[in-house]
């Protein structure tokens, strides 16, 4: 499936929205509210329209779940017409493999030319920094908690703190991790 992916009013950071495979098959068959009763279509438009969305776009998503007809192109820009727009813009539909790694979720900016975002490494250096911190936190609890008893972490945090500084890219800051933490806790980069 696809994703809509778009740059937040609010902050100027990225969202995804993943649209169900089972939303874009209703939208382009129809028939979801079959079994409701008359004028449902209707307050269904209302209740939406009350929440902010514009009333043409929940004209067009009710119409579509009612009788379908849409093409998954289509289906799409109902979706982000009714679910996104009014929180973002500079809207692009990209596959999951297009997105930068997730560690960094919260680093993602808008490419200036469009296309996939790109991780804003002023914004990742201290997300790495925390994930650190608390990995290291969280692996010190578990072994002064363990039976058997083991020595507490023993990091040069000055050195790492520097590391994390001189890494020129994604991949170099995501291999900023020490040997002795387990590396189950660097979020999938190894």
């Amino acid at each position: 499936m696809r994703r809509i992916v778009y740059t937040r009013h609010s902050d100027g950071g990225i969202s995804v929205c993943t649209p169900t495979s089972w939303a874009i098959d209703v939208m382009s068959c129809g028939g979801f509210w079959a079994d409701k009763p008359r004028g449902y279509g209707e307050v269904q438009i209302e209740r939406q329209i009350a929440r902010g969305i514009k009333p043409d776009a929940a004209h067009r998503y009710v119409k579509a779940m009612l009788v379908g007809g849409l093409s998954t192109a289509e289906a799409y820009a109902v979706i982000r017409d009714r679910d996104c727009v009014h929180l973002g813009h500079s809207f692009e539909l990209l596959d999951y493999s297009e997105l930068p790694v997730r560690w960094f979720r919260d680093a993602w900016r808008p490419n200036h030319n469009g296309g996939p975002p790109r991780v804003d490494l002023d914004l990742a250096r201290p997300i790495q920094w925390r994930r650190l911190r608390d990995a290291a936190s969280i692996e010190n609890k578990r072994r002064a908690e363990a039976f058997e008893e083991e020595r507490p972490l023993s990091i040069d945090w000055p050195q790492i703190r520097s590391a994390i500084k001189r890494a020129s890219n994604v991949e170099a800051l995501s291999r900023v991790w020490p040997e002795e933490m387990p590396t189950l806790a660097a979020g999938g980069f190894r």
